[in-house]
């Protein structure tokens, strides 16, 4: 017998108002302790986060807001799904917005985010330009054509979010100018590793950074666990004291409290009914689900396995970039209700 594991987001349910006096009590300390008014945050910025159903700050974005906006060099612990990239948005952009700023063409950028996948990079810069209409945000990955992006660098970058690998072939080509950032963020830094890309991380820190210098670009490092690699990269580029923050602690759940995880024991002929069948109770037919896959061919053919019972679609590595991006598009607009992906996927989340 194989054991199927499924991860669900359960989005909590309304109490009655005798059980829930603590939730509302907590939810209230959360909304204070957010609350706009206690932050350097412009009446524009205001109003596009309230745009994106944002109306207060999250406690990690709260709790890291100062430390950002002051230039402070910053690890930053949070479980997955907690708003880690408004967190760094929000301030770096009212920072670059109180700040005079040159918009002459083919400016560098001042602004360095460094994603593990393509997926995540696409929606940390989604992030940023949703909350900005002055600077200029830019995404650089690959399995898309350079021609583009040479003309985004030409015209001028204030904010560039990428993979490492698109930014170091931009940086060898010569093309990508990296000498006045200011800002250097390091998004989910355990996957960096995870996926391989240390060596090529510290490439790119190279150009932008001298040693022992104080005068070295703000660095923040946000994550969900920090390997030991967190803190040799902070020891080796961060300025000589630097702020922690830490959410998570010693508690082993690294995801957002609102995920429940539940094992099933099934055979592996059965798993696709009982898929289907979880769906149902835990989704219903307004809901939006996930399945992850360990491969390609699996994901393609449980998206196509009538025993799911609703529409479904595949997302996976043999699948051109451009129709992925499609994909996820319809998925979060509600086109169809079950994404089956490979790990491709697994930056579909909030911001």
């Amino acid at each position: 017998m194989d054991f199927l594991i499924l991860n669900l987001t359960v989005t909590p349910v309304k109490a009655s108002e005798e059980s829930n006096g603590d939730i509302d009590q907590e939810i209230s300390v959360e909304q204070k302790e957010g609350a706009f008014s206690n932050f350097p945050i412009s009446e524009e910025t205001i109003k596009l986060l309230k745009g994106r159903g944002v109306t207060f700050l999250f406690p990690i974005q709260a709790k890291t807001f100062h430390h950002v906006y002051s230039g402070k060099d910053l690890i930053a612990q949070a479980r997955t799904g907690t708003g880690k990239t408004f967190s760094f948005a929000i301030p770096l952009i009212e920072k670059l917005h109180g700040e005079l700023q040159d918009r002459k063409r083919g400016r560098p950028p001042q602004v360095l985010v460094l994603a593990p996948t393509r997926e995540l990079a696409n929606q940390v810069s989604k992030d940023f330009s949703d909350i900005t209409k002055k600077l200029s945000v830019a995404c650089f990955y690959g399995g898309t054509p350079y021609g583009g992006q040479f003309e985004r660098m030409r015209n001028g970058i204030d904010i560039l979010v990428g993979t490492p690998g698109r930014i170091k072939d931009h940086i060898q080509s010569g093309k990508l100018d990296l000498t006045k950032l200011k800002h250097v963020v390091l998004d989910e830094v355990d996957q960096m590793l995870d996926m391989g890309f240390a060596d090529q991380v510290e490439e790119i820190l190279s150009v932008a950074y001298k040693k022992d210098s104080e005068d070295n670009p703000q660095t923040l490092l946000f994550s969900a666990t920090c390997p030991h690699w967190v803190f040799n990269v902070a020891k080796k580029y961060m300025k000589s004291t630097y702020e922690q923050v830490d959410l998570i602690g010693k508690k082993t759940q690294k995801t957002a409290i609102t995920v429940e995880h539940l094992a099933i024991k099934c055979h592996w002929t059965q798993r696709a009914a009982v898929i289907g069948d979880v769906i149902r109770v835990y989704s219903g037919h307004q809901g939006r689900t996930i399945i992850f896959c360990e491969t390609k061919k699996e994901a393609q053919e449980l998206s196509q396995n009538s025993a799911i019972k609703q529409d479904a679609q595949s997302l996976h590595g043999d699948i051109p970039q451009k129709q992925r991006e499609i994909t996820l598009k319809g998925f979060r607009n509600g086109s169809f209700g079950v994404l089956v992906a490979t790990n491709v996927c697994t930056w579909v989340r909030h911001p």
